[in-house]
């Protein structure tokens, strides 16, 4: 079965032919001969023809053809009389006529010159003709023969390229006179990693772009937002992408070994000390348990180091950890920053000046206030605990006693309190003695003692001591 390949795309002539005479399809043809009048089509070749270049404003088909045999242009119109002109620079000044064939209202060249310019004349304007341009793409298929890495750009943020290849220029003339060169693509793709904030990982991604021009003209960058190259594997390049329509396509390949390392992380609190007196959210009360993790393109990023210092004192490292997921114990009162340092395997890129991967943690200051008075079951919910406030407290151990020392209540965490009551019944109104140790952010141990008045309601039972 023929196919023409037109402004439009390539369709088969014996289906296109069955379209029109349905007469189900009659608005829809209207509109397809109103496109299809006064336009071209090519045949011939031993691949189908490609329209490589539609220049509307030059009013002009370029068409590329895989060698001259049994070429064919073919001319629609409304008109019944066609005359065929060729032209090689200027339609206006050097047109001469040409032999073709008409049947009805289509006509067409056989056997048309490869670096011509082809036009049918229906009107005395010239200016208001199509033209159509014949190139045998055998006469220029390019060659790609070599490719490397460009030494001239710091592959810790983005790689460029260049080479050698043999590209001969396709020319056309636009029916003013003007040259015009008729662009090739090329393909470059590789494989990389991207990260999946989602997923906490790095997922591989196949990347491909295209250059619309020739790409060994100069260095080449990779654009800043094209992927970068996060894992090892080949950069291959192809094209010119005329050639992949005619089945001819050309590629090379070199293998990349990547070095630009991409680094992220994130803490996740384990466990933490408690408060009942109100603080800031970028606080941490103490003793505070923090894993601190790092997600890297490994294996290109390699190393990972995990320092941990007080801001009152940079140079004093509290700890130092080779690895990608730090666990550590904040129980003393500061401002403490935890840094993490990453590099690839070759030692040349790091994220050293990269800010996000720092992170500022507060630990607040130790502070313990315990009340003097309370009154237990005379107005239930309004002060009836004795319980301490507090803040930081790394450990704490409490005892009350009574006026003979006897032990009434112990407690071990500073979220606890005492009802006033000993053996299930409410002590009697007085005043009763606390000792209390705790430890504090600072690492020192301190003791508290005082007494807590028992304030005694009329109803409330008690006990005798």
């Amino acid at each position: 079965m023929d196919r023409i390949c037109t402004f439009e795309g390539c369709f088969d002539m014996n289906f296109y032919s069955v379209k029109r005479r349905t007469g189900g399809l009659l608005a829809f043809m209207v509109a397809v001969c109103s496109a299809f009048a006064q336009t071209f089509s090519v045949t011939g070749g031993s691949h189908v023809p490609l329209l490589a270049d539609n220049n509307t404003a030059g009013r002009i088909q370029v068409y590329l053809v895989y060698g001259m045999d049994n070429v064919q242009i073919n001319y629609t119109s409304a008109s019944t009389s066609h005359q065929w002109y060729r032209y090689r620079t200027r339609a206006l000044d050097d047109s001469e006529p040409v032999s073709s064939t008409q049947n009805g209202t289509t006509s067409f060249v056989t056997n048309p010159q490869d670096g011509y310019g082809y036009y049918v004349m229906e009107n005395e304007n010239i200016g208001m003709n199509y033209f159509v341009w014949i190139i045998d793409y055998l006469k220029y298929e390019c060659l790609i023969q070599s490719m490397r890495i460009s030494p001239d750009m710091d592959e810790c943020i983005g790689i460029s390229f260049d080479g050698e290849a043999d590209i001969p220029d396709m020319f056309y003339n636009i029916p003013s006179g003007a040259q015009t060169r008729l662009n090739r693509e090329f393909e470059l793709s590789y494989e990389t990693l991207q990260w999946n904030e989602s997923q906490k990982r790095f997922l591989p991604l196949s990347f491909t772009k295209t250059f619309n021009t020739h790409p060994f003209s100069t260095t080449f960058p990779l654009h800043s937002d094209d992927p970068m190259l996060l894992a090892d594997t080949e950069l291959t390049l192809r094209g010119d992408l005329f050639a992949r329509h005619f089945g001819v396509e050309k590629s090379l390949s070199i293998p990349y070994q990547a070095k630009a390392i991409q680094v992220y992380a994130d803490t996740l609190v384990l466990s933490a000390g408690s408060s009942n007196i109100s603080e800031s959210d970028n606080e941490f009360f103490a003793p505070v348990v923090i894993r601190f993790n790092a997600y890297a393109n490994v294996p290109v990023a390699s190393r990972f180091v995990w320092k941990v210092f007080n801001v009152d004192e940079p140079d004093r490292i509290l700890i130092q950890f080779n690895g990608d997921e730090l666990e550590y114990t904040f129980n003393r009162a500061g401002i403490f920053i935890a840094r993490l340092e990453a590099s690839d395997r070759t030692g040349a890129c790091t994220n050293e000046e990269d800010e996000d991967r720092e992170f500022q943690i507060n630990i607040t200051e130790t502070e313990l206030t315990v009340p003097n008075a309370f009154s237990p079951g005379a107005s239930p919910g309004v002060n009836d605990i004795f319980k301490v406030r507090y803040k930081s407290i790394v450990t704490i151990q409490g005892w009350i006693y009574n006026r003979w020392g006897t032990e009434l209540f112990h407690w071990s965490d500073p979220n606890q309190g005492w009802d006033g009551k000993y053996r299930g019944n409410y002590v009697p109104a007085g005043a009763y003695y606390y000792l209390i140790e705790y430890t504090g952010t600072d690492g020192k141990k301190r003791v508290k003692t005082g007494d807590i008045n028992v304030f005694r309601g009329r109803k409330t039972e008690s006990i005798r001591n």
